[in-house]
């Protein structure tokens, strides 16, 4: 089976950031960050990823969102 998953952490990390400085650039809630870098947000806004995107200047969507494959057991 595939799973969605957003690189949250690994951004923030990349670009040397805290979820609460991207909330202050992109205006996404600091809760919504959070759940996103979880894996606990179950719905994703586009306009988010886009938020996210612009803030990081990110023109590759690969870099915020990969599709996995996870064992169902």
């Amino acid at each position: 089976m595939k799973k969605v998953e957003i690189n949250l952490n690994e951004l923030l990390h990349h670009y040397n950031l805290s979820l609460n400085q991207l909330h202050l650039i992109t205006g996404v809630r600091r809760a919504t960050l959070s759940e996103m870098a979880n894996g606990k947000r179950q719905r994703i806004q586009l306009e988010h990823i886009e938020k996210i995107a612009n803030a990081l200047e990110i023109s590759d969507i690969n870099e915020i969102i990969t599709i996995k494959e996870v064992n169902e057991e």
